[in-house]
């Protein structure tokens, strides 16, 4: 007998030229609606897809491997009820070619094949993480004295920022701030072009320019967002407030905060929302005495509004804590030194990049950059002739644990995509909030941008969410709930964690007593277990090992 497929998991093994996005929370089965996605794309009897003209992207080389041995195994089990069919024959042979790798890997297959576009050295290697530490080090100093050797009247800007920020006997701050700024350009497609972009805002005369600069509408964006997130929540507390035994003293309260916040969503502009966020008012809260309820629903919406509040001071100190006309002042003000630093991170940007050509190192991110290169041109943006072919090689683009991709792959991937063509053959999963890689310069944006955009009945991008989860119980899936309804907000990870990003049991577990959930508090910091765990040299993850093994005995 098969396995059987949720409505959902079916889609997504079905659907085909369109640009998919599947949310596939923990548990849902990912991989192998994958895997079962692949097999039916390769042995479709009217349409099939070679095995190696699918790329399929992973976050991890352990990740590809699994992914390519359960390929595979699925291969050999259809070989085996159909041992003739020529097909399958051929797609056995094919696996062990197929691009089934992580995004590293690919990039670096790119570079490879093309590094004469970009006249590189092929004779580079990847260089480990204290090497490239020690050169970033070195090249700062080189940067630095040079900058200090042009002396004061040649290089007054320099001195000048030397001078304002830093300290007594150390410009390591200023070293940091360049490093800072270095680290970050990498995280864009076209590093030189962002930083040469920091800039501009600087450059406004008046208030109304100002206002009209990029950052500001897209911090007018991001706030009208976040309003709309409160919004939802606030409908929700209501729903609370007139539901059976709820606080409904709260109820008008509520009301008169979702008219409030749903006016500022009207708001076109940033200056428009600055007013809003100077006169925000809330009104208080009615007494309730000797209140007969549910005490349980009754905090929940006190909880819940105070967050609310919490969440609008937070927006308002973040970007409306000065009015336009003082930014625009303080702007003016720091503008030189603005252009100094990022032209000190563009002279260290070239430095970097002269010593690894010449010692013949690159890291990843480098890796990525110069596939990028040759795949597009920087200065038209046009893809090259190397994009024209890995366009026509590969038949679909499925990308695995998406959430944690970056601007710099996103980039590459579309420009191996057919969607200028007027094709759609891009299929991406993940779970933002699964997302933990910010630190390595990952994009949960891009998820959740497509997550807006797309829609389930969009003729050209689909969006499936895979709520079930298949490896839990109902009492773990709802303690897990219980904890992100509380924890996960628009301004973390930009998740609402609502009735949509919740996760519900699909397996069919027999209702046992039992199997309440527990949390054991494990206090490291306690004399005895410290004295313990000194004695018997356990680590923390050896002390809640042994806790947990005791309960369970």
């Amino acid at each position: 007998m098969g396995q059987t497929w949720t409505t959902e998991q079916q889609l997504v093994i079905d659907l085909r030229d369109k640009d998919i996005l599947v949310s596939a929370a923990a548990g849902s089965g990912k991989t192998a609606v994958l895997v079962e996605r692949i097999i039916k794309r390769i042995t479709d009897e009217q349409n099939p897809v070679d095995i190696d003209r699918m790329l399929v992207v992973t976050f991890t080389k352990a990740a590809a491997a699994e992914m390519r041995e359960r390929v595979s195994a699925a291969i050999d089990k259809k070989r085996e009820e159909n041992p003739e069919n020529v097909n399958l024959i051929r797609q056995s042979s094919l696996i062990h070619n197929a691009m089934i790798t992580t995004i590293d890997s690919f990039c670096l297959f790119v570079v490879r094949n093309h590094f004469e576009e970009i006249n590189l050295d092929p004779n580079f290697r990847i260089a480990d993480e204290g090497e490239m530490k020690l050169l970033k080090l070195d090249v700062m100093d080189e940067v630095f004295e040079e900058e200090f050797a042009r002396g004061k009247e040649e290089n007054a800007d320099f001195f000048r920022l030397v001078d304002t920020y830093s300290g007594s006997r150390s410009n390591q701050i200023i070293k940091d701030m360049v490093l800072k700024l270095y680290e970050m350009s990498a995280s864009s497609p076209w590093p030189k072009e962002w930083l040469a972009g920091l800039v501009t805002v600087y450059d406004a005369k008046s208030a109304e320019e100002l206002m009209s600069a990029a950052i500001f509408e897209e911090i007018a964006v991001h706030s009208r967002q976040m309003l709309s997130d409160l919004i939802a929540a606030e409908q929700k507390y209501h729903a609370i407030c007139v539901s059976e035994g709820g606080p409904l003293k709260y109820a008008d309260a509520i009301a008169a905060d979702i008219e409030m916040l749903s006016a500022a969503t009207e708001c076109k502009s940033y200056g428009e929302l600055y007013e809003f966020f100077k006169g925000v008012e809330f009104s208080r809260f009615p007494a309730i005495h000797n209140f007969d309820g549910d005490e349980i629903k009754k905090n929940a919406v006190s909880d819940g509004r105070k967050q609310v509040k919490a969440e609008i001071e937070k927006i308002k100190n973040d970007f409306f804590a000065k009015p336009i006309e003082e930014l625009l002042i303080q702007l003016q003000y720091i503008q030189p030194f603005a252009k100094e630093l990022v032209r000190l991170t563009l002279s260290y940007l070239d430095k970097m990049s002269q010593r690894k050509r010449k010692k013949r190192i690159m890291d990843f991110g480098d890796i990525e950059h110069f596939a990028l290169q040759i795949l597009v041109d920087e200065t038209t943006k046009e893809c090259r002739t190397s994009a024209e072919e890995f366009r026509r090689h590969f038949d679909e683009i499925m990308i695995d644990e998406y959430q944690d991709s970056n601007q710099v792959q996103e980039a590459i991937l579309q420009a191996i995509s057919r969607e200028s063509q007027g094709q759609y053959n891009m299929f991406m999963v993940g779970d933002v909030k699964q997302s933990i890689y910010r630190f390595r310069l990952a994009c949960p944006e891009l998820f959740m941008d497509k997550y807006k955009r797309y829609s389930d009945d969009d003729e050209n991008h689909v969006k499936i969410d895979l709520h079930k989860n298949f490896r839990s119980r109902k009492e773990v899936l709802d303690f897990s709930n219980d904890v992100f309804y509380k924890i996960m907000q628009p301004d973390l990870g930009d998740v609402a964690y609502d009735d949509e990003a919740a996760l519900y049991c699909g397996a069919a577990y027999e209702e046992e007593a039992g199997f309440e959930t527990e949390v054991l508090l494990l206090d490291v910091k306690d004399e005895l277990l410290s004295e313990q765990m000194a004695d018997e040299e356990l680590d923390k993850k050896q002390l809640e090992a042994r806790l947990v093994g005791s309960h369970i005995r």
